[in-house]
């Protein structure tokens, strides 16, 4: 017999029927989220690794030029009237702040007489967070004579830490090779002696005023002996006998009178003129 004409049931002949709808995919079943954290923090450990093994690097070229000889770290004021860029390959603040110039106090100046461009000196600049970052023993530095004071460094205008007594502060930290006295005490031995320098000009000019002729007289209390005159104060009635480490960061922080040497966080107030006060006592830190 000829073969049937009729048309065949796809379902009963397992035949593919063109007109059907095809059947849906399954949805993707959602990622475990246990495996997702862990490639996460697999992928942050990478990216740790990758920013110590730079911050090395970058340290290490540093170094090599300080030990040869090439250059020298200097600290310094920042002048208000020309901007300088942080060289940090990192720049945590400028990630933050989204620009690499430096506002902060003070800055690092890496400076070299010898590597001349055009006849002017190369100076390259950094945050003090970002040298301490790749060189965490600054005290290392000042012992060999790498790190150096570069003129006047000081509380800046408006700290309530007086000029005389951050001025000692930062240089006892450089002589005695990353070490210092608390701030308290230079500021309190300052007030007393002024106190005592006060008193005996006060007393003098007294004693020159009752004798018109400026001669000594017999019946003078004053030139009889008078009173006692005050003992005049002396540091080692308000320093201890040995300095206490701190880092040049905390250290320049005290002195500005900000909670962080790079309040990065302030300076859109104050390009807008507000002004931010802040007390900071003064830790004294472990050495590193």
């Amino acid at each position: 017999m000829p073969p049937s004409t009729e048309p065949t049931d796809a379902a009963t002949s397992g035949g593919r029927d063109e007109t059907s709808t095809p059947k849906a995919r399954p949805e993707a079943t959602p990622a475990n989220p246990a495996v997702a954290d862990a490639n996460a923090d697999r992928e942050r450990r990478r990216e740790r690794k990758r920013q110590a093994r730079r911050r090395r690097e970058e340290a290490g070229y540093i170094l090599e030029d300080l030990r040869s000889g090439e250059r020298i770290l200097y600290l310094q004021e920042v002048p208000r009237v020309k901007a300088s860029h942080c060289r940090a390959w990192d720049c945590a603040i400028t990630r933050l702040a989204r620009s690499p110039i430096i506002r902060s106090q003070y800055r690092f100046a890496l400076k070299s007489s010898r590597n001349m461009y055009y006849g002017e000196e190369l100076i390259e600049y950094y945050h003090i967070t970002c040298i301490e970052r790749l060189i965490p023993n600054l005290a290392e530095l000042v012992v060999n004579g790498h790190l150096k004071l570069d003129g006047w460094v000081s509380a800046p205008l408006g700290s309530s830490i007086s000029i005389e007594s951050s001025t000692q502060a930062i240089t006892d930290w450089f002589e005695h090779g990353g070490r210092t006295f608390d701030i308290q005490c230079y500021e309190r031995f300052k007030a007393d002696h002024k106190e005592w320098t006060g008193e005996i000009s006060f007393r003098n000019i007294e004693h020159q005023l009752g004798h018109e002729d400026g001669r000594s007289r017999v019946d003078c209390y004053y030139c009889e002996g008078g009173p006692a005159e005050p003992r005049e104060p002396v540091r080692s009635d308000y320093f201890p006998t040995e300095p206490a480490a701190i880092s040049l960061s905390r250290l320049l922080a005290v002195v500005s009178d900000e909670p962080h040497i790079d309040a990065w966080w302030c300076w859109g107030r104050a390009k807008k003129g507000s002004e931010t006060k802040r007390n900071a006592g003064v830790p004294q830190e472990a050495s590193q």
